[in-house]
């Protein structure tokens, strides 16, 4: 590590020693009071834009060239020792202070780092610089007590242009990473800019026309067109361009006493002049590069968040891949388990042909879903010419409804072993199923008839009436009382009796037919159209009756797949004969 840090002293100390020594002659060149005192400092602008890029190794460099160019000017060795220490301490002292509080080294990377620079980063260097030189050309007599304070304030203000023009111009030009790449046309553009600077100069401190202000617009156009390099060398144009001819008293700042033309007072109003310009061409390429970089962040942060979205759309869609993948197997699985269900509820319908003596009879279920909550059974007892029929309607849709109806079908073993007391038989299965009902409710059906007499009777609860069409198409409706199955309330149940003709038409439904609904207008299907439906065509086969209402009902839903509730539908046409029969659930 050693022998790289020596290896790089012995290599740039030459090389800044040979800057400082040249730009120290062209100071001199411009300098008076013995050539000692320049109204431009070059050199304190090479040592701190050594420091700057190189750091600390420029030091030797520094000290070497400012001592001995001192002393090639003026051969006093004493002099141009202090005032080499001098130069050395004012580069080093105020590149600390720009190291230590600005963000970067680059005097204007920022409108924060040009404020630090201007100030704290040019004063103390300066006035370190001034005070060591002006005193030891006073101390040996170089410069007497009357001008002491005169050649301070010259010294100063070159010291703090050397600083503030030479500095940033070399910074910027000679920073590795931060070269300027441009067209010829861009490079024929600066070319032309910078003589129209160098020649707005020349007239503004011409004796001809007071056009102080000319060259302040082609600064400004400069510095924006071409950022740092464009107002860096503006700058340094228009400073060498003003200072060599006031110093030849020429413009608005050449003051004249009466000994002529008082080259301290017309520096330092100069200096001030060429301060300002400097800062506003400064200020505008700082707050031009902040802009820059504030839309460079905006366009960074935007595509960061593009690719975080981009990435979040990729994770997102493969975990909705995964999860619709999952879902699809949950799907396939409940299918199965609903096909499943689906024939194991089918089982708890008939399974047997039933050809009760004296009635035709036909049932069909239709649930909303593969499972639903409707069900309906059927007892003949032929030795004694009895027909029992349940029908009922379990609040709820799928599988649970459909386990809540299978609990119902266990419950009429009692029923099936004496059909015809109807309303113990639904007290019977009211008890035995209330302890799983807990939210949900049952409605019932019970009916029995004498099929050798006609003898009918009907007990309900809460479940729809006993419609009978008649042949001649008059309705009848058995209602008795009876109040639906829940766990609060005891059902009530009375029976009615009706005596039945030969082709009497008995319907029994579920709330699906006639809660039925357009999907549109929202209208039921209803009661009184069901039943006009079946009215008119009381004549046609039994099948072809069921089929022409379930055509109805699911047209009216907007298809099979559209039906909102269970549909259950049955019919029993009383024929008086013994010799008629019917297949139930073809």
């Amino acid at each position: 590590m050693k022998t790289v840090l020596y290896t790089r002293v012995l290599i740039w100390t030459p090389i800044i020693f040979i800057g400082y020594f040249i730009s120290a002659q062209i100071g001199f060149k411009i300098a008076f009071l013995n050539s000692q005192v320049s109204p431009v400092w070059p050199p304190e602008g090479v040592g701190l834009a050594s420091l700057l890029l190189l750091g600390p190794i420029a030091l030797p460099g520094i000290y070497l060239g400012a001592t001995l160019a001192n002393f090639f000017n003026n051969p006093h060795i004493q002099t141009a020792f202090i005032i080499g220490i001098g130069n050395t301490l004012s580069s080093y002292v105020n590149y600390r202070i720009i190291k230590r509080v600005s963000e970067k080294t680059d005097p204007i990377y920022s409108t924060k780092n040009l404020i630090y620079f201007l100030s704290i980063g040019t004063i103390p260097g300066s006035f370190i610089s001034t005070v060591l030189g002006v005193t030891s050309l006073w101390y040996w007599d170089f410069l007497s007590t009357e001008l002491y304070f005169n050649v301070f304030f010259t010294w100063f203000s070159g010291e703090m242009l050397g600083f503030l023009i030479v500095a940033p111009l070399l910074y910027v030009w000679f920073h590795p990473k931060a070269k300027l790449k441009l067209e010829l046309h861009k490079q024929i553009e600066l070319l032309l800019w910078i003589i129209l600077v160098y020649v707005s100069g020349t007239i503004a401190f011409s004796d001809e026309w007071p056009l102080l202000f000319l060259p302040i617009p082609f600064v400004i156009v400069t510095s924006i067109r071409f950022r740092q390099f464009g107002a860096t060398l503006s700058t340094v144009v228009l400073a060498f361009t003003a200072v060599t001819l006031t110093i030849d008293g020429k413009g608005v700042f050449a003051r004249r006493d009466e000994t002529g033309l008082s080259i301290n007072d017309s520096l330092i109003f100069l200096d001030a002049f060429l301060f300002c310009i400097s800062g506003i061409a400064y200020f505008l390429v700082t707050a031009t590069r902040e802009r820059e970089r504030a839309q460079q962040a905006s366009l960074n942060s935007l595509q960061v968040l593009n690719e975080l979205k981009e990435k979040a759309n990729e994770e997102l869609e493969k975990k909705v891949l995964e999860r619709t993948a999952v879902i699809e197997e949950q799907r396939v699985e409940i299918e199965k388990q609903l096909d499943m269900a689906k024939r194991i509820q089918e089982s708890l319908f008939p399974q047997k042909e039933i050809f009760p003596e004296g009635v035709e009879i036909l049932f069909k279920n239709i649930p909303m879903m593969k499972v639903g909550g409707d069900l309906y059974d059927i007892v003949w007892r032929p030795e004694k010419q009895e027909l029992g029929v349940f029908i009922c309607d379990v609040s709820g849709h799928g599988i649970p409804a459909a386990l809540l109806s299978a609990l119902v079908k266990t419950s009429l073993d009692k029923w099936k072993e004496d059909p015809s007391d109807l309303k113990e038989n639904l007290e019977s299965i009211r008890t035995q199923i209330i302890p799983n009902l807990r939210e949900h409710f049952v409605t019932a059906s019970l009916l029995h008839l004498h099929t050798d007499s006609g003898s009918l009777t009907f007990a309900r609860a809460g479940h729809f009436p006993l419609f009978i069409i008649r042949k001649s198409g008059a309705l009848v409706s058995l209602k008795p009382m009876g109040r639906i199955i829940t766990p609060i309330f005891a059902i009530l149940a009375e029976e009615e009796r009706f005596q039945l003709e030969t082709g009497d038409l008995i319907v029994m439904l579920t709330d699906g037919l006639t809660e039925a609904r357009e999907p549109e207008s929202l209208q039921m299907f209803g009661e009184e159209r069901l039943l006009h439906l079946i009215r008119d065509i009381r004549g046609l086969p039994l099948k072809e009756i069921r089929d022409q209402v379930f055509q109805s009902v699911i047209q009216i839903s907007g298809g099979i797949t559209a039906i909102q509730d269970d549909l259950t539908f049955g019919l029993i046409r009383y024929t008086g004969s013994v010799d008629e029969k019917v297949k139930v659930g073809s």
